[in-house]
């Protein structure tokens, strides 16, 4: 009888030990892998520090080689007989036309500008992304008379400067393509960790975690182009990306301006940043290994190159999407709060906050030359030499001082 007892003793013990095992395998498997803090994208993806350029006047920027350096200047006029081409890209949402009209206009005027103004061997163009798929874009000849439509595809460095339309599908016109996945931890850890996130895999799931997270919010899409027009912008062999919002214009600077290595990152300057929210994004990163640095305030345009851009997109939009499920409540991302929690934490500036905690992260782990600079997204309510900046940009009631600048510089 006694061994009978021990016996059934020995076994509960044994099971409850197989239990909790397996408990706690469970549960790790919904923690963060900690391990992964040193996780480096660089490494995986060896060609994203890349450049197109080569070129000793504008090399290749190396953090372990390279000391800081003044990003208030351009390199130098040598590089004026280097082929260098650019892309100006923006998301134009058609079915707001009467909203955007205007500002694209006064951006389109201001590249018109800076294409007479460049260096011979230079080329800008202007890449708009635009649903194609609409009644609304057949009934409106804007693009038309302004000569950009979908059959401007630059097939060389010579080709001259061009307005492009590209079809892109917006995320709120998008539809589910694995209506039952599952938003845990796994999910985190694998779009960071363990897919190609240049694959197209890792696209798609990434698309139904953004439609079912962040589907009506309507400034994903000005990073989503970054993204999803990755092979465009690749094969037409831009050497640098500016990815841009509409209300926006370019200076003469803009004109003959470059950077000083072939793959640093410009960021421009916002104005969002907040002891709260600072504190609240650090604490978001712990939970998918994203390091912190308390780099504020980093702005809407990015000037880089296409890779860079696709990397720092894919993170910011996988980071919106982190965000919205896990840090803002109902309520928040409704609107019912309005500008309540303003300028502590506001859904309104989740794509700012998304791309704050991908770049602190990518900026403390050493993995991309992101500087913050003034010469983009200077505020066009504000007072500066157009010799020392290279994009003006109209936020939000700012629109008649945009428009009594840009008549100012040109």
């Amino acid at each position: 009888m006694k061994r009978s007892k021990f016996k059934f003793f020995l076994l509960t013990i044994i099971l409850f030990n197989i239990f909790v095992h397996f408990g706690i395998e469970k549960s790790n498997s919904n923690q963060p892998e900690t391990n992964k803090f040193n996780y480096s994208y660089i490494e995986t993806y060896p060609w994203i520090p890349k450049c197109n350029l080569e070129t000793k006047l504008m090399p290749v920027y190396d953090s372990k080689r390279n000391l800081s350096n003044d990003y208030s200047s351009p390199s130098s006029d040598l590089t004026f007989e280097i082929r260098i081409i650019k892309a100006v890209i923006i998301y134009f949402p058609i079915d707001q036309y009467d909203s955007y009209a205007d500002e694209f206009l006064w951006l389109f005027r201001s590249w018109i500008e800076i294409i007479y103004l460049e260096p011979s061997k230079w080329r800008t163009d202007l890449v708009i992304f635009i649903y194609e798929n609409t009644d609304a874009l057949k009934s409106i000849d804007l693009f038309r008379k302004l000569n950009c439509s979908f059959k401007n595809l630059r097939k060389s460095k010579l080709d001259k400067p061009m307005c492009t339309l590209v079809s892109f599908t917006p995320l709120k016109f998008r539809n589910l393509i694995d209506p039952e996945l599952k938003i845990d931890q796994r999910l985190y850890n694998f779009l960071l960790y363990h897919s190609d996130i240049f694959g197209k895999k890792a696209a798609k799931i990434l698309s139904d975690f953004l439609v079912k997270t962040i589907q009506s919010y309507p400034n994903a899409d000005s990073v989503l182009i970054a993204l999803d027009g990755y092979d465009h912008l690749k094969k037409s062999g831009y050497d640098f990306v500016i990815r841009s919002d509409i209300d926006v214009f370019l200076t003469p600077l803009f004109a003959k301006w470059s950077p000083k290595h072939c793959n640093d990152f410009y960021v421009g300057k916002g104005a969002y940043s907040a002891h709260f929210n600072m504190n609240r994004l650090k604490r978001a990163g712990y939970h998918i290994n994203f390091l912190y640095g308390n780099h504020a305030n980093l702005g809407s345009t990015w000037y880089s190159t296409t890779d860079q851009s696709r990397l720092v997109a894919y993170l910011s939009l996988f980071s919106m999407a982190y965000l919205a499920n896990e840090e803002f409540s109902p309520p928040e991302r409704n609107g019912d709060l309005n500008i309540l929690l303003w300028p502590h934490w506001h859904y309104w500036v989740l794509s700012l906050y998304g791309q704050n905690l991908a770049m602190n992260h990518l900026i403390e782990t050493k993995q991309m030359n992101i500087q913050s600079s003034d010469l983009l997204d200077y505020p066009a309510h504000e007072n500066s030499d157009i010799n020392k900046i290279i994009h003006i940009h109209a936020y939000h009631s700012n629109y008649f001082s945009f428009v009594l600048a840009f008549l100012t510089f040109f």
